[in-house]
């Protein structure tokens, strides 16, 4: 389990997390990108939708970002090491825990 009061957050940013071996864990390093604001407008967009609505599919959520699946896939894998799916699979468990 994650003790979520140690992780910082950002208003309007959700936290960036893995999922490993069935547990949640951060990932520093791409919470410094998001802190800096490094992380590409659409990942952002698309990681606050999945926080919101980890059940979303995956085309609803590309088309509202304007882009393909296989784009939104792509960008989210590149900026944060995990799919759209999985990072939508790390937000169902924590509510769960």
């Amino acid at each position: 389990m994650v003790d979520e009061s140690s992780q910082p957050s950002l208003p309007g940013l959700p936290p960036v997390e893995e999922l490993t071996a069935g547990e949640v864990r951060p990932r520093p390093a791409v919470r410094a990108q998001r802190d800096a604001g490094a992380l590409d407008p659409r990942v952002r967009r698309a990681l606050a939708t999945l926080d919101d609505d980890p059940d979303l599919s995956l085309v609803t959520l590309a088309n509202a970002l304007g882009i393909t699946r296989a784009t939104l896939i792509r960008i989210v894998r590149e900026a944060i090491g995990m799919t759209p799916k999985e990072y939508a699979a790390g937000v169902r468990a924590r509510r769960i825990s």
